[in-house]
Parts: structure tokens; C-alpha cells; sequence
């Protein structure tokens, strides 16, 4: 669920200066109307066919579409979806090549597919091409975090624990540069609610807050962990 929301807010950041296409396929997405959302966004590539976000907001239609379908146990048609996502991520990658939410979306797919070495292996690339970026040191982190998720439940503790080290290492490299980048703490924050550190998570939260206020979600969680 708060996969679906950040990517909704994605494409709503695309789409408030575009035509009227993409903001009809947002609204569709919105709506959970992914074929007549589909159709929009096609009209907006055919309008402007140069625009990396269409095909990020294509390919993100296709993602979900996939994960409703094998959800519904339609594996063939999941299979289906989850390449033609596959491909117009790549797609958006060849016009923008430090896309980050196109980065985070065939990570998250392969993921999704269960196989992480490819996931692991794109975020990888794209932080040796752009080192100097925060973008690709987050979402490598956040991946690394959702790893160490998966490896508790299978009873890999070690390896969890490795992740959720390499993660926090990549944060602080973050940080170490830009102190108030209120992405980096709100990741290191859930990074130490894993660890069983709530007084580091509400450290971290309330940094990130005061670098952006905006966060209704953080100030509930920081009321929790107060608790």
C-alpha cells in the first residue's frame, strides 16, 4: 500500500505540468482504472514521445497491473505485464539515465520476481555511475534494508544484519554531505526501528521532519515510538 502511494505521488509530480493525457492517466491511476490510465499515457507519448517520465509512468501502470494479475493467480498475464514494465523502465532509463524513480521501479520489480542479485545489481550500477549523488546511495540502502526484511524471515540473521550495515553505511555517506537531506533521515530512521533502536529512530524522524515538515506520516510515527 505505501508502495502504491509514493508512486501515485510520482506520477502526480510528472503529470501537474503536462497535458491533458497525463493528467487524465493519473487521475485513471488514482482510480485504480489501469487499462483507461494505460490509454492516456499512450496518447501522451504519441504527443511528446521524448518524454522519459511517460515512459516511467507507462511502465509503472504495467508494474501494478502485473502485481494485481498474479495476485488473482493470472501468472501468464503477470509474467506479460512485469516484461513490458521491464522494458518501458529501460526505456525511460535510455532517455534519462539518473531517473530515480525508474531506478527504484526495476529494482523493485526484480524484487518482485524474487530475484535479487539483478536488483542489486542495477541500483549497484547506477550508484558507480553518479558516486556523488544521494539519489542512488537511498535507494540502495532502502534496498539492502528490504533484503535484511527478507532474510530475518528466512532466518538469516547474519546476512540480515550485514545489510542493515551496508545500509546505514550508504545513509551516513549521505548525510556525511547533505545533513538535512530529510530522505536519508527518514530512511536511517526505519533503519533503526529494524535494528530495535527506537531512540535512534525518533532521532533521525525528527530531523527529517524538521528538514520537511510536511511528513504527517513521520509525526505519527515518532508519537509511537514515544510511547
Amino acid at each position: 500500500m505505501l508502495r502504491r502511494r509514493f508512486l501515485f505521488l510520482i506520477l502526480f509530480t510528472f503529470g501537474c505540468a503536462a497535458q491533458n493525457p497525463t493528467a487524465d492517466g493519473i487521475r485513471y491511476y488514482g482510480q485504480a482504472r489501469y487499462d483507461a490510465a494505460m490509454t492516456s499515457f499512450q496518447e501522451a507519448l504519441k504527443a511528446n514521445p521524448n518524454d522519459p517520465n511517460t515512459e516511467y509512468n507507462i511502465a509503472a501502470v504495467y508494474h501494478q497491473s502485473a502485481k494485481i494479475s498474479l495476485q488473482s493467480g493470472q501468472a501468464a498475464a503477470a509474467q506479460q505485464q512485469y516484461e513490458q514494465a521491464n522494458q518501458y523502465y529501460r526505456l525511460c532509463l535510455s532517455k534519462n539515465p539518473n531517473h530515480s524513480e525508474a531506478y527504484r521501479g526495476l529494482a523493485a520489480l526484480y524484487m518482485d520476481c524474487r530475484d535479487a542479485e539483478t536488483a542489486f545489481q542495477i541500483l549497484i550500477g547506477w550508484y558507480t555511475t553518479y558516486p556523488a549523488s544521494a539519489e542512488p546511495k537511498i535507494e540502495l540502502a532502502r534496498l539492502y534494508q528490504e533484503y535484511a526484511q527478507i532474510c530475518m524471515i528466512q532466518g538469516r540473521t547474519e546476512v540480515a544484519g550485514e545489510c542493515r550495515t551496508a545500509a546505514e553505511k550508504l545513509l551516513q555517506k549521505v548525510l556525511e554531505t547533505e545533513p538535512s537531506h530529510f530522505r536519508a533521515l527518514r530512511a536511517l530512521g526505519y533503519l533503526m526501528e529494524q535494528k530495535g533502536d527506537k531512540a535512534g529512530a525518533v532521532a533521525a524522524y525528527q530531523r527529517s521532519l524538521q528538514a520537511n515538515p510536511q511528513q504527517k506520516d513521520i509525526e505519527s510515527r515518532i508519537a509511537v515510538l514515544k510511547q
